[in-house]
C-alpha cells in the first residue's frame, strides 16, 4: 500500500535497477510496431510515409522517456541534476 501511495504522491518509487528494467521494457514496447510492419509480406513503397512518421514518433517518445528516467536516476542516486 505504501508503494502505491508513494507512486501517487510523486515520491521516488523505483530503484536504479528498476529504472534499467523499465527502460528495456519501454524500448521493446517501442520496437514492436516495427516488427509487425516489417514482417508483413505486403509492404509497399506507399507505406514509407507512415513508417517514417511512426519511426520519428518512436524516437521522440524514447528521448522524452529517457530524459524522465535520467531525472529519476539522479534523484535516486542523490546527485545534483545540474553540474553547476
Amino acid at each position: 500500500m505504501n508503494l502505491l501511495l508513494d507512486f501517487f504522491a510523486i515520491r521516488p518509487v523505483f530503484t536504479l535497477y528498476g529504472l534499467r528494467v523499465l527502460w528495456g521494457a519501454y524500448l521493446i514496447d517501442q520496437a514492436l510496431p516495427f516488427v509487425t510492419i516489417f514482417t508483413n509480406p505486403n509492404i509497399s513503397v506507399a507505406a514509407a510515409g507512415p513508417i517514417i512518421a511512426l519511426f520519428l514518433r518512436a524516437c521522440l517518445n524514447a528521448i522524452i522517456f529517457r530524459l524522465l528516467l535520467e531525472i529519476a536516476a539522479s534523484v535516486l542516486s542523490g546527485r545534483p541534476s545540474s553540474p553547476h
